[in-house]
């Protein structure tokens, strides 16, 4: 009887040993996920209404919308969200490039004009500091009112004073240009990135 319940121990721990080392933990960059809210968290957290920003959802009738970050994490970018304008449903070229070590990422995508639409791409590698440029630029557009896009704006028509920090995100500088421009700092583009924390 008792070498019975010594068995039915013995066999318990190692059942409860093999469940414990199989669960997941942050240190192991395969299975973490692409998190999109990563970047627009900090986006809608540093530019909200109470910081003394207005959310323009069609402004900024140029064809580029470009701004730096400085992502404080290791990782990967491996998503790039947007929104197309009521005026626009082509396509754009979005660029991601990592300053620092020119890892980068170029393609064509044409998002939903609905809502806030997550796009995979090709990751591009981060170590914590790195600087990253990200840009929107609109193709093939016949008139000028389809250029506009998302950017949030400081109410009182100041620019943004860069750097801005939030979290893990340093947002550095914008700038709009294309059929017109450069008009650097006037506000900041929503163009949120996933990231995957390694």
């Amino acid at each position: 009887m008792i070498m019975k319940n010594l068995k039915k121990i013995a066999l318990l721990s190692i059942l409860s040993l093999f469940t414990l080392s199989s669960c997941d933990n942050d240190d192991d960059s395969t299975n973490n996920i692409c998190d999109d809210s990563y970047v627009s968290t900090a986006i809608t957290d540093a530019f909200s209404t109470a910081n003394g920003y207005d959310d323009l959802p069609e402004y900024m009738d140029l064809k580029t919308h470009k701004y730096r970050i400085k992502i404080n994490a290791d990782g990967e970018i491996c998503s790039v969200g947007y929104q197309n304008p009521s005026t626009w449903t082509g396509n754009y070229i979005i660029e991601i490039i990592n300053e620092t070590s020119t890892a980068s990422y170029s393609g064509t995508h044409s998002f939903s004009q609905t809502q806030l639409d997550y796009q995979i791409i090709s990751p591009v590698a981060v170590s914590a500091g790195d600087i990253i440029t990200v840009m929107r630029t609109i193709s093939n557009n016949t008139s000028l009112n389809e250029t506009v896009g998302r950017i949030l704006r400081k109410s009182d028509y100041t620019d943004v004073p860069y750097p801005i920090t939030q979290g893990n995100v340093e947002f550095l500088s914008s700038n709009f240009y294309g059929s017109g421009g450069p008009v650097p700092n006037l506000g900041q583009p929503y163009i949120p990135l996933g990231f995957k924390v390694n």
